[in-house]
């Protein structure tokens, strides 16, 4: 199994309280051209994603669309436990039934997704043992019965050094 984590590229604005607001707030002019060189960049090294699963927010949803356009064989799906607010325990716990020879690749929120994936690697979660920065990208190879080896985690400064 092959996990990779995208956390959303830069969005309009900052978080907001109000739930309504922040769920709208979309990716910037800058925050989509750099996604796009980003997974240029990543396609480069990973061939291939099974199912893409987002957030529903729509800078989740965006960026989740950005990476779509480079896996069209993927399946796109829409997840609930991407949601920021959700307990990043849920979105461990939908993995532990996925297909063991699949690469999923989940597109959401910090610090939701670091959370998660702290979870997975048992650390524990509410030690800042990662920052997983707007349009940087973790990815874990292994099983839940096995467990997981941290192959990749880039952050959109290193993934410029090596376009350059």
């Amino acid at each position: 199994m092959r996990l990779i984590f995208v956390r959303h590229g830069v969005a309009e604005g900052h978080f907001n309280i109000d739930q309504d607001k922040d769920f709208l707030r979309e990716l910037t002019a800058e925050g989509i051209a750099e996604l796009k060189k980003t997974f240029k960049t990543f396609k480069k090294v990973q061939k291939r994603i099974d199912v893409i699963f987002t957030s529903p927010l729509a800078r989740g949803v965006q960026t989740a669309e950005l990476l779509w356009e480079d896996y069209t064989d993927a399946n796109l799906e829409m997840m609930a436990d991407l949601d920021i607010l959700d307990d990043p325990s849920h979105l461990v716990e939908y993995i532990s039934f996925l297909p063991n020879d699949g690469t999923y690749a989940f597109v959401g929120h910090d610090p939701h997704l670091t959370r998660a994936i702290a979870n997975i690697l048992s650390l524990h979660p509410e030690h800042d043992f990662l920052n997983l920065k707007k349009g940087g990208i973790c990815v874990l190879q292994g099983g839940m019965w096995e467990g997981f080896t941290l192959e990749l985690l880039m952050s959109p400064k290193a993934l410029k050094s090596i376009r350059s």
